[in-house]
């Protein structure tokens, strides 16, 4: 599929983007998002850009991880699960 460019900013900075149309809005979304972050560490004693991005990469990175670790504990507690409920229905069948 061919990609589109499309001009981003955050903190205040103009990034040039190559993206898919169907991702456009995906990524104006995030930047959205990050630059909101960015006004609320504003509010604290951040004041330099670069300790900004930090900071905003800092808890998007550690949420992401969390999740990541979430899906993790429940795909094994699903795997988990699902052995027991296939031994019953084994047991059962023979």
């Amino acid at each position: 599929m061919e990609e589109q460019s499309i001009i981003l900013v955050i903190a205040d900075r103009p990034y040039k983007l190559q993206v898919r149309p169907e991702d456009e809005a995906l990524f104006r979304d995030a930047t959205k998002h990050i630059n909101e972050r960015i006004k609320v560490y504003k509010t604290y004693a951040f004041k330099d850009s670069q300790d900004l991005i930090a900071m905003v990469a800092l808890q998007y990175t550690t949420n992401a991880l969390r999740n990541e670790r979430m899906v993790k504990f429940r795909d094994q507690d699903m795997i988990t699960k699902l052995n027991a409920v296939n031994e019953i229905l084994t047991s059962a069948v023979l």
